[in-house]
């Protein structure tokens, strides 16, 4: 009859909208599981290389209201003597403020980073990042500015924060003797954007420059020194967090 054929058809209709409950539950529970395990993947990554300072900040702490007579800077303390300087990395840990400099690439608009070529000790001929030693009354942005202009002749460079500070041991430097050799490093890295230009004028510190994608797996695959790969992996961190 026509009520028992109603009756079929709704049972029929209620079947295909509990189908369609049930795959439409199922979709949800495998995309909030693909989720999760994405999620949990990116924290990973975050938390392995964790450290870079909130933006902005460059952890400089005055214990005066006078900041210019602290942050105020000699020509003597600037070029220290040979002897002095040699005995000083021969003999202590030296401070030296590296940078990530970074410009959009001017053919793919790619965001790059900008690495030269050393060339003295310590590892001399190695892809590295600009940088050197951080001059009493300076904080790491002002050290970070000054390196990027003297190193690159870029100018423009904006300092944004540091991405993590390393300890590194060296076999060898450039004021070894007989009987002593090697250098210690305490080394916080800053971030560096470009803000106009991006001109490199080399100055006798580095042989060549080249510009390398943030992709610190890139890096990694490409064989660039640790040191420049653990930077833009703390880079990635930070970029990954702000998600």
């Amino acid at each position: 009859t026509s009520r028992d054929m109603v009756g079929i058809n709704s049972s029929r209709d209620n079947k295909i909208t509990l189908v369609a409950a049930a795959s439409f539950a199922a979709g949800v529970v495998v995309a909030s599981v693909i989720f999760r395990r994405r999620e949990s993947k990116r924290r990973k990554v975050s938390r392995l290389n964790a450290g870079a300072t909130v933006e902005g900040n460059d952890l400089s702490l005055f214990y005066s209201s006078d900041i210019k007579s602290l942050t105020t800077t000699t020509e003597e303390q600037k070029l220290l003597p040979t002897e002095i300087y040699g005995k000083i990395v021969r003999n202590c840990v030296v401070c030296c403020v590296d940078c990530v400099i970074v410009r959009s690439s001017p053919i793919s608009g790619e965001k790059e980073c900008l690495l030269v070529e050393r060339s003295s000790e310590p590892v001399r001929g190695v892809w590295w990042l600009p940088g050197g030693r951080l001059f009493r009354g300076e904080t790491f942005f002002d050290a970070a500015v000054r390196k990027t202009r003297e190193e690159t002749g870029l100018s423009g460079a904006r300092p944004i924060q540091i991405l993590g500070f390393w300890n590194t041991f060296f076999p060898s430097s450039n004021w070894d003797t007989d009987e002593q050799k090697g250098a210690q490093t305490v080394q916080p890295v800053v971030l560096v954007e470009l803000t106009e230009g991006s001109e490199v004028l080399l100055d006798d510190t580095s042989e060549r420059y080249r510009w390398i994608s943030l992709d610190p797996d890139l890096a990694l695959k490409n064989e660039v020194d640790k040191y420049v790969v653990e930077a833009l992996r703390r880079l990635k961190a930070w970029n990954l967090a702000k998600l």
